[in-house]
């Protein structure tokens, strides 16, 4: 497997950002004794190989959310924690070669990535149930998991208690995702904003599963009053399943929604 698909980011001399030709990011985290990988992406390249030239401690992975993007590589691995509420087989299905080929995006095509690039069967991934709340001691930091339902029923931040970061998935984005498979209605999302707000106002560094990864508490707020005067705007779910940009589409900042999933 090509590792050239990736790039790894230093954020700090224990924190590595991996980036999937632009698709998607995961996060490692290291300890003392141990490291913690957040997410796995698609898994376009062999991702334990790319992990042994950062760290020799041994690796645990942990998923924000069971969509493809984010646990596809998880076959690549002995075991991986994901939300116990999508540890189901519409989510083993999802995660299948078929539709995680699906995922391509015109950037990671540019790069020379195909089909044949991802390979690997995610019905044979030993998913492990993550318990909101869990703790991952990884010796002189620890990591929290905190459930932030909206983008998926079982969407889940992890909170480094040690270097005060906050790592997201998708439960924020620069464009807040709120139209993809298993998304709960948008309303559903506000709780989940307001926490990770209040996280990013104590003084943790926002990090999501998409773009650069970086997200401000201005952006987090801004999002907050656009999921409000969407919710203004339309009292009720439309009959059709339509998706829309709020105010309008921009990559650095909006919200994506479908008019059919609002309460």
């Amino acid at each position: 497997m090509n590792q050239s698909f990736y790039t790894v980011e230093k954020l700090n001399e224990t924190t590595f950002r991996i980036d999937e030709c632009g698709r998607d990011n995961c996060y490692l985290l290291l300890g003392t004794e141990r490291a913690l990988l957040i997410d796995c992406s698609i898994g376009t390249g062999h991702l334990p190989t790319l992990l042994l030239s950062l760290t020799k401690l041994p690796v645990t992975v942990a998923a924000t959310h069971a969509h493809g993007d984010h646990v596809g590589a998880g076959y690549q691995f002995e075991s991986l924690f994901v939300p116990t509420e999508e540890i189901t087989l519409n989510f083993r299905i999802q995660n299948t070669r078929y539709y995680r080929r699906k995922l391509l995006s015109n950037t990671m095509k540019k790069a020379g990535v195909t089909k044949k690039n991802i390979t690997g069967c995610n019905f044979r991934a030993r998913w492990l149930p993550l318990e909101d709340g869990k703790v991952f001691d990884l010796g002189g930091r620890t990591v929290r998991a905190i459930r932030t339902p909206g983008h998926t029923a079982g969407g889940t931040v992890f909170l480094d208690e040690t270097l005060h970061m906050l790592f997201t998935g998708d439960s924020v984005c620069p464009v807040l995702p709120m139209n993809t498979y298993r998304c709960l209605p948008l309303q559903s999302w506000l709780p989940a904003g307001e926490r990770i707000l209040a996280l990013a106002k104590q003084g943790n560094a926002v990090f999501c599963g998409h773009g650069d990864g970086r997200i401000s508490p201005e952006l987090l707020l801004q999002q907050l009053t656009w999921v409000r005067e969407i919710l203004s705007q339309y009292p009720e779910n439309a009959k059709k399943h339509s998706r829309t940009y709020y105010p309008a589409f921009s990559a650095e900042g909006c919200v994506c929604f479908d008019k059919a999933n609002l309460y």
